[in-house]
């Protein structure tokens, strides 16, 4: 993690956010916020001169006060183990290498924070901890189950129905089951169509390129936006991105097309599976193809890798 972002999250980890009376709404119940540990513990561990007990009560002061904000009435906080195999994205990812570019020391506190939220037995919150698929794929999978409540500061979860509250501001959006396109109350892009525009501007946080140009241009994120502002819905979407595939891979569109989605796209099914990226398209013969030859070719892979390890 650069310097610049760690001090960033190291301020904001400090300031404790003053509500006054009649702020929080009434408990809904049964609602479950899911809670993104993988981010709180580089957020809450404060900068190199934090104590380990600030940063625990910097990680469960926001635990609670996101609970109380979006009405939940428990709490899971979802962490990737260690060792993670992130549904198999490190083998997916032929352009650039999954999450690549990541390095520099983590916070002093990372490390204690990950224990003591994988180990906390309590009764504030319990823990997910996911060993074939990232946490954010396992806050997919009981998104796809349950009306949920969702807090991270991760961009990919905005494709995911359900309350989002903004990490930063703590503003909330409600993107109902299905929806295409909801503009948060933070100005933010949330539905499927958030999906679809990475699929072209990529996602640098994870490597993830996306479409290196769109018709002969940078594919950056006003490029993407601009191309897709034509779409009303996931289908129309679908063709649009489609069309730019294709004018730059030309017939391996599908391949290189695929290969972006199972990177981007938040596994909904139990198995954490490739297969299940053809939720993310309409019934699409060459997706359904190039699906099948992704699978084949990480299969092989891990074969091979496990002779290896024997």
């Amino acid at each position: 993690m650069h310097e610049a972002l760690r001090a960033k999250i190291a301020r904001a980890a400090e300031d404790v956010p003053q509500f006054g009376p009649g702020t929080f709404p009434a408990v809904v119940p049964g609602r479950v916020l899911h809670l993104d540990g993988d981010y709180l513990a580089y957020f809450a561990a404060g900068n190199d001169d934090c104590e380990p007990g600030q940063a625990r009560q910097n990680a469960f002061g926001r635990i609670e006060t996101t609970r109380l904000l979006t009405g939940s009435e428990s709490v899971v906080v979802h962490l990737s183990a260690p060792g993670c195999t992130k549904a198999n994205r490190y083998l997916i990812a032929t352009v650039k290498a999954y999450q690549g570019q990541r390095s520099g020391r983590k916070p002093r506190n990372w490390a204690y924070l990950r224990e003591v939220l994988e180990h906390y037995e309590g009764p504030k919150f319990r823990t997910k901890v996911w060993v074939t698929r990232e946490a954010d794929d396992g806050v997919a999978y009981c998104a796809a189950i349950n009306d949920i409540a969702i807090s991270t500061r991760d961009k990919d979860f905005r494709m995911l129905p359900g309350l989002h509250i903004n990490w930063m501001t703590w503003e909330r959006t409600e993107v109902p089951r299905g929806a295409y396109d909801v503009i948060g109350s933070d100005g933010l892009q949330y539905g499927r169509k958030w999906f679809y525009l990475q699929l072209l501007q990529g996602d640098t946080a994870d490597n993830i390129p996306g479409l290196p140009k769109l018709f002969g241009k940078q594919c950056g994120d006003a490029t993407a936006a601009k191309y897709l502002a034509g779409g009303s819905d996931s289908p129309t979407a679908y063709d649009l991105v489609q069309t730019a595939y294709a004018d730059f891979y030309g017939t391996n569109w599908a391949d290189a097309l695929v290969e972006q989605a199972a990177l981007l796209w938040l596994r909904t099914d139990a198995q954490a599976s490739i297969a299940n990226v053809s939720e993310a398209f309409p019934d699409c013969p060459h997706i359904k193809r190039a699906l099948e030859r992704l699978e084949a070719r990480v299969t092989t892979e891990l074969n091979e890798l496990s002779a290896i390890q024997r």
